[in-house]
């Protein structure tokens, strides 16, 4: 928490003012109570006129200045809030293809959505309540000491009691935060994953399972929620508890010092109004510091691996190509299958190659091996002299491309799905020759908004969408997974000899229907199940 308090220091440091000036003029507005009191008692009422226009104009000050520090403490929260979210956002662009994969979709939304959320409210929401508390209970303190000297020894032995029992609790409260963390996502996760596949309960009339899937999710996530508020209310209740007990024991205190004339009868208004101020706010301080404390395993969650720069693709250096693309002695197994045993291939710069066979057999497998996203094989995959498992992700990107014939297309325009956002004054005449090479002909115009993932379009035009993305910026390697096999015939045909023409690209295609009449057309085409 510290480290994105310290990025937004200077208006923390506004914020923290301002929060002393707000609990000053509410200290001030409980002990002008005692001088109305007072009036009341000597049947003075000028005096009770006076004091009363003087409460009421440190009340306005003290609301007039409290709701512009509050809108000042709410963006000061958001900006903290995109702050973190964007540590998230670095986590995930440094992490690695495989790493990336570990976690599901719905996982790193639980982050971004509920572990952030809690952070907000438990953690900096309730840092800069903690510090308005500690204020209320020192300037309170002060009060009740312009009283009599008496209070300050009561105060620091029931304030003692108030922050030590509280302390002890917050072990509970982080298993608690915990364990909610782990709810949220599972409970993202689940209905992500039914919600996806919508489509194929519709078509099995089965839409009842999702509705059944999604409850059962709902349960378990609401028992998680059962037991993190029963936790929550133990201390919260323990807390408050223990604040009426030493409430009870001031007012006590006061009503024996006003019988005995030590203090003016007055006071017996504002020392209880203080009293309290500083109770309550001690119940709150003890039990916003136990929730602080519950958050750390979220603030540690959200930071782990994160880099504190983005890695810059046009800084990273395009690995040297020039001779092959070279598989020495590969073999890998997946759930105790083995998938290949002691393959070799050479792949050479400009070559055009074909990898054909069964479904099962590795195709699609052998690519992103090629593609560097799955690592874990023995052997070597060399580009050129150079082992693919020492390079980076960054540096493959820079000469390879795979071509998925699963697309995803953003909630956004055809240029911007195509180009990926890059400037449009500076890619028109790219852009439209990328649609003319992967057949892009159904787009009237550039801008044209794209639903979620596609769902206004058909299997083949998202497929050439895909394809006019990697034509739009060509790598020197192209890894294509039956990227044309939503596409009619001559379609198909007419982008794929878009491919085999380019002399400079090394062509590297899966295909289960490897067209007859473009077969010559390869320098090779490799069976794998042959």
């Amino acid at each position: 928490m510290k480290t994105y308090l310290k990025h937004e220091r200077g208006r923390t440091g506004i914020n923290i003012i301002w929060i002393v000036v707000n609990v000053l003029l509410y200290t001030g507005t409980s002990v002008l109570l005692t001088f109305t009191t007072n009036a009341i008692f000597s049947r003075d009422m000028r005096a009770l006129l006076v004091w009363s226009a003087i409460n009421f104009s440190v009340w306005g000050a003290f609301l007039l200045s409290n709701y512009f520090q509050v809108v000042f403490q709410e963006k000061l929260t958001q900006r903290i809030m995109v702050d973190i979210r964007d540590t998230i956002s670095r986590k995930i662009v440094g992490s690695s293809y495989a790493q990336y994969h570990n976690k599901t979709t719905g996982e790193y939304l639980s982050e971004y959505v509920n572990d952030v959320g809690n952070i907000e409210s438990n953690a900096i929401k309730k840092f800069f309540t903690l510090l308005s508390d500690g204020t209320t209970v020192v300037f309170s303190t002060v009060a009740l000491a312009a009283y009599h000297l008496l209070f300050i020894p009561a105060i620091l032995l029931l304030s003692v009691l108030m922050l030590r029992v509280p302390s002890r609790l917050s072990r509970p409260m982080i298993s608690a935060t915990k364990t909610m963390s782990e709810g949220n996502a599972a409970f993202s996760n689940q209905v992500t994953n039914v919600l996806n596949g919508f489509d194929v309960l519709f078509n099995a009339s089965k839409l009842d399972k999702l509705h059944d899937l999604i409850k059962s999710a709902a349960k378990k996530y609401a028992a998680v929620k059962v037991a993190y508020t029963k936790t929550n209310a133990r201390v919260s209740n323990l807390i408050a508890a223990l604040s009426i007990f030493c409430q009870v024991m001031v007012d006590i205190m006061t009503s024996i010092l006003a019988i005995l004339g030590a203090i003016p009868l007055g006071a017996i208004s504002s020392t209880g109004s203080i009293a309290a101020s500083i109770f309550n706010s001690l119940s709150s301080l003890s039990n916003d510091t136990v929730q602080i404390k519950a958050t750390y395993p979220l603030f540690d969650k959200v930071s782990a691996g994160a880099s504190k720069k983005l890695p810059s693709a046009e800084k990273t250096p395009a690995p040297v190509f020039h001779y092959a693309l070279r598989v020495v002695d590969l073999s890998y197994t997946i759930g105790g299958k083995k998938i290949f045993s002691h393959l070799n291939l050479t792949f050479a710069r400009g070559g055009k190659y074909a990898i054909i066979g069964r479904s099962g057999v590795g195709k699609s497998t052998l690519l992103k091996i090629l593609d560097g996203q799955i690592t874990n094989y023995t052997g070597h995959v060399y580009i050129d002299n150079k082992d693919l498992r020492t390079m980076s992700m960054a540096e493959l990107t820079k000469v390879s491309q795979y071509v998925d014939q699963n697309v995803y297309l953003f909630n956004d325009s055809v240029a911007n799905n195509t180009s990926l956002w890059e400037n449009q004054s500076q890619s028109k005449h790219r852009l439209q020759e990328a649609f003319s090479k992967a057949k892009v002909d159904f787009v009237k115009f550039p801008d044209q908004i794209i639903q979620e993932n596609g769902q206004n379009l058909s299997g083949g035009q998202k497929q050439r969408l895909a394809l006019a993305r990697f034509f739009y910026a060509p790598k020197p390697i192209a890894f294509v997974d039956e990227g044309t096999s939503a596409l009619d015939a001559k379609t198909a045909r007419l982008v794929t000899e878009e491919f085999l023409k380019d002399p400079d690209m090394t062509l590297i295609e899966v295909s289960h229907h490897l067209d007859h009449e473009l077969r010559g057309a390869y320098d090779q085409v490799i069976d794998l199940g042959a």
